[in-house]
């Protein structure tokens, strides 16, 4: 596998500057890869993603080897707060990698005519429809997904027996009552980063399916409405966003969170230093190699039967219409829809689940308190949602923004929903 890694900390304008320099390499790469040979003669296909090198390695090593050779995948990694605005200043310059991974703003890549359309190829064949719902519009196919993928609240058992929390929580009060005690024991509740990465979104909008979306009417419709500029978050979601408050007024998220990484909360928590961590199944094997004894526990409402995890489609994979090498690219396209290299996605993110006929997954034991909600299909995400009428990706990026006024005391959470809407208006197709 080339390797090539961009783990980089930029602002819009310092992403303009990469493609001078690394980026424009990177460019230059995706230009000219149906000519660059490896060193072992193969012909390069760059690829880019917010995955690390590490979890990707195993996806990697089986798409080179469905290559046979004639091909070799140069993957480069983006850190994901940086990743929208580096893919999107390449795509913009005519350049960019030859296959192309997007989430929630695949959508919006296609709308732009970043993508090559593939309806009639035969790479979709064995994918269930909600598996290419981000991938498909107005009847026409432009990617193939990975994984669906689902983050919940992982909780270190150990800890949980050493505070008294003889019973995993079954409600958002009975979650509250879980910190209180971790808290009582000298232990810190949550690992939180805010300073980086989706912690806060994660914690936000996990919360909000849990107390607001799926619990009520009202809830249920929101989205569509909002997504249509109907319907606002300041007016609506004001109660909602004062009962996930109570973990800032009690003390459980602080303001010295919002100095904290991503890598710095996860550190803490694989280090026994913290009771939760908001993460999913990309994180399961380092928990298990760090020798943490730990569950997974849903996102947690009113009620018991409110509990719902979020996720759906994981990053989505279409070809770059400026791509120079476009036979490299569909190559490593029909890789990607293979069994294996979707079994080799499965494997490296343990409990996950598969949107294509073939692949074989399975729970491990750490996701006892999850089965049931994974069984029942309680999986949702409302930026999926908004998808059908903005680029949703500027959205998740501002409530990652936001949320750190809204910790801090900066704002209020009529403030920080307002500023969403505000956010929202500015963004919309239509």
């Amino acid at each position: 596998m080339k390797k090539k890694v961009m783990s980089v900390l930029l602002s819009t304008a310092m992403a303009a500057a990469l493609m001078s320099g690394c980026g424009s390499s990177a460019g230059k790469e995706s230009s000219t890869a149906g000519e660059e040979k490896s060193a072992g003669g193969s012909k390069t296909v760059t690829m880019m993603c917010w995955y690390t090198e590490d979890d990707m390695q195993r996806v990697i090593d089986a798409i080179n080897e469905k290559l046979g050779g004639e091909y070799q995948v140069e993957y480069t990694y983006i850190t994901n707060s940086d990743y929208n605005n580096v893919l999107s200043t390449q795509l913009a310059a005519g350049e960019g990698p030859d296959v192309i991974a997007d989430g929630a703003n695949f959508p919006a890549r296609i709308k732009a005519g970043n993508i090559k359309e593939i309806t009639g190829t035969g790479l979709t064949d064995g994918f269930s429809k909600e598996g290419l719902a981000l991938c498909t519009m107005d009847g026409k196919n432009y990617g193939i997904p990975c994984y669906g993928w689902f983050a919940g609240v992982f909780y270190n058992t150990e800890l949980f027996r050493q505070s008294g929390i003889t019973e995993t929580p079954k409600t958002y009060d009975e979650f509250l009552e879980a910190c209180k005690k971790l808290s009582s024991n000298g232990v810190k509740p949550l690992a939180l980063g805010l300073a980086d990465g989706d912690n806060g979104l994660h914690s936000v909008c996990g919360f909000l399916e849990s107390n607001f979306y799926e619990t009520s009417d009202a809830g249920k419709e929101f989205d569509t409405g909002f997504a249509k500029g109907e319907k606002t978050m300041a007016g609506t979601l004001n109660d909602s966003m004062e009962k996930w408050m109570q973990m800032v007024d009690q003390g459980y998220i602080t303001p010295e969170m919002v100095g904290i990484s991503g890598n710095q909360a996860k550190d803490e928590f694989m280090a026994g230093k913290a009771g939760m961590y908001y993460s999913g199944p990309w994180e399961y094997e380092n928990f298990k190699n760090a020798g943490l004894s730990f569950g997974v526990m849903p996102f947690l409402g009113p009620e018991a039967d409110n509990a719902y995890l979020i996720g759906g489609p994981a990053a989505s994979w279409g070809i770059n219409v400026n791509t120079k090498n476009e036979e490299g690219a569909e190559k490593v396209m029909e890789a990607l829809a293979s069994v294996e290299v979707q079994q080799a996605f499965i494997d490296a993110n343990p409990g996950s689940s598969s949107y294509r006929e073939g692949v074989t997954t399975g729970l491990p034991e750490e996701y006892a308190d999850v089965e049931a909600v994974l069984n029942a299909g309680k999986i949702a995400c409302c930026w999926d949602r908004w998808s059908i009428n903005m680029p949703s990706q500027s959205l998740i990026d501002e409530i990652n923004a936001q949320v750190q006024g809204l910790v801090s005391g900066e704002l209020s959470a009529e403030d920080f929903l307002k500023a969403l809407d505000s956010k929202a208006d500015s963004i919309r197709y239509e």
